[in-house]
């Protein structure tokens, strides 16, 4: 007799209901492998919605591995509707979206065929992954299965291509579909507003929309932002008729972006109600970008005071505002234990600001236990500590740092070779110094700044080759910089070389005309060389040609003397 294959038996209300009662309330991975596992003793593991919340908690529990095996252990061919779970699910996790590919790629080889569910969670994935390869490879089998008629899958496409910095494709498809609705004008709109670019054509397809959501008039005022068009970013924004978070946040930093900050502060007071943590990190965002801190940081008090919940974003705005302020090691001792008490993310923009902010304080061993919080450090951190090392005077850590970021093939960036060669300046290894130069230019491609040039001819003029810095000063390929200029006059005076600080000093004149530490330094270095006619001769040059400024004040000084309430205090509960 022969035998027949094995079907699922009838389910059984309670078994199945017990069963699904404990998936409800799994909440880790090995307990939902137990009940998989008794699932699949009791022959269940077919049943559409026990397969189904299995492959949602095992999406969850970030364990697509477990999926692939659920699909393989089914006795019959996996339905549709499962891929489409795994598939939707893996493509609205970030870290994760490269699954719902593998997904696709197995349904195929299956010979299920994707419906009009699959292809926009399929376009989703490819859009976070800025994956055009693979996303137009699927829009040509939509195409030819006749589905782009189906207007979410459009719209998920043009979405995709928006994402994918295509806009002349999403503008193709867009203009092809034969139904639209205000999502699709939406997706037509973010890919325009995305690049920043033809807002001309967005404002055209914008105008003739004949339903408006707030998505629709916010992405407008992001194309005009990211364009540079601030005064038509007004225009809508003013006729925004119902405005939210997102319209207030982005036309401030549409303002704080292009300096116009006391217009940004005008309409941040204007805001109705309790303002939110996004405009409040706009606003210290822009106060500390335009060299403002004492303002950043009196907006980040108010935020204390209002009991708005700081994030890593604001974190960092906050870190930057008080790197103006000079070194000053208890702030940066207090914004670390601030972050740690708040449970802010720690990630890597957060710990490099740090690390970058204790650098500059001088408290360079809590710089360095910062930066091995980062798992996997990049180019940033490596930065932000090999610049710190090396201004400290730690030259030789900042070179070894250096050569565990290549060991570690992290590509250096131009920051990068600033610190490198100003540590090869404080240490004196001159040579490696020049070797580092022609390596950052021959091996990495970085055309070399005025920064690098200080560094390298600082370098060269502490070690008293005044007429090779000299040389490398007249061969730039754009006119000298002050700065380097400034680092060999101050050599030509450590080693009396009057020649060719006269030729330096010339050059400053013309480029910081108002600049008195220039002529100070070559009237003292015609003192050394006791040629005190030509000294008293530029001291007469520099008070015809400067007038006397009133006295300033420092940034910390400034702060200190506002209201108490701008002042920065340390409290037990950390507040500003």
């Amino acid at each position: 007799m022969e035998m027949m294959p094995r079907q699922p038996r009838p389910v059984e209300i309670d078994e199945a209901g017990e069963l699904h009662s404990l998936l409800q309330s799994c909440d880790s991975l090995s307990k939902l492998k137990q009940i998989h596992a008794q699932i699949f003793r009791s022959n269940l593991h077919c049943h559409c919605f026990l397969a189904s919340s299995l492959v949602h908690l095992y999406a969850s529990l970030s364990s697509p591995l477990c999926i692939h095996r659920l699909l393989s252990s089914s006795s019959s061919k996996p339905s549709i509707s499962l891929f489409n779970r795994a598939i939707k699910i893996f493509s609205k996790i970030p870290s994760l979206c490269f699954e719902s590919l593998r997904f696709y790629r197995r349904m195929v080889r299956s010979r299920i065929e994707p419906d009009n569910f699959t292809y926009p969670f399929l376009f989703n994935s490819c859009a976070a992954l800025c994956d055009f390869r693979h996303g137009a490879e699927i829009h040509g089998r939509v195409f030819k299965r006749g589905f782009l008629s189906c207007i979410p899958v459009s719209n998920a496409l043009i979405d995709m291509y928006g994402k994918c910095s295509e806009l002349g494709s999403a503008r193709l498809v867009f203009d092809e579909m034969p139904e639209r609705d205000v999502v699709s004008c939406n997706a037509l709109l973010g890919a325009h507003a995305r690049a920043g670019e033809d807002m001309v054509g967005a404002r055209a397809v914008f105008e003739g929309m004949l339903e408006r959501s707030l998505i629709s008039w916010n992405t407008m005022l992001v194309g005009y932002v990211n364009s540079g068009d601030l005064a038509e970013a007004r225009v809508i924004f003013d006729r925004i008729p119902c405005r939210d978070y997102v319209s207030w946040a982005t036309i401030l930093f549409g303002y704080t972006k292009n300096g116009e900050i006391d217009s940004a502060r005008d309409i941040f007071d204007a805001m109705p109600g309790k303002k939110t943590a996004l405009c409040c990190t706009a606003m210290i965002s822009g106060y500390a970008q335009n060299a403002r801190p004492n303002e950043a940081l009196a907006i980040f008090h108010e935020m204390q005071r209002s009991c708005i919940k700081a994030d890593a974003v604001t974190a960092t705005a906050v870190i930057s505002a008080l790197s103006q302020l000079g070194r000053h090691p208890e702030l940066a001792h207090w914004i670390t234990e601030y972050i740690d008490r708040e449970a802010i993310e720690q990630n890597e923009y957060v710990i490099t600001a740090l690390v970058d902010l204790h650098a500059k304080c001088g408290n360079i061993e809590e710089a360095s236990q910062l930066f091995q919080r980062i798992p996997q450090p990049g180019v940033f951190p490596y930065s932000a500590l090999i610049t710190g090392l090396a201004s400290n005077g730690h030259g030789l850590r900042a070179l070894e740092f250096f050569r565990k970021m290549q060991i570690a093939k992290v590509q250096p960036d131009y920051v990068t070779f600033v610190g490198v060669l100003a540590a090869c300046r404080h240490t004196g290894l001159i040579e490696e110094g020049l070797r580092f130069w022609d390596s950052m230019i021959r091996d990495h491609g970085i055309e070399p700044d005025a920064d690098h040039y200080a560094c390298l001819v600082d370098m060269l003029g502490r070690a008293g080759r005044l007429q090779q810095a000299y040389k490398i000063i007249k061969s730039m390929p754009i006119g000298p910089y002050p700065r380097a200029l400034g680092a060999l006059l101050g050599a030509c005076r450590t080693y009396g070389n009057v020649e060719i600080a006269e030729s330096v000093s010339k050059e400053l004149f013309e480029l910081e005309p108002e600049n008195t530490g220039n002529y100070v330094l070559l009237s003292s270095i015609y003192a050394a060389m006791e040629q005190w006619d030509d000294a008293a001769r530029v001291r007469r040059a520099m008070k015809e040609k400067i007038k006397p400024k009133l006295p300033g004040s420092s940034l910390v000084e400034e702060f200190n003397s506002r209201p108490a309430s701008n002042k920065i205090a340390i409290s037990p509960r950390g507040y500003l």
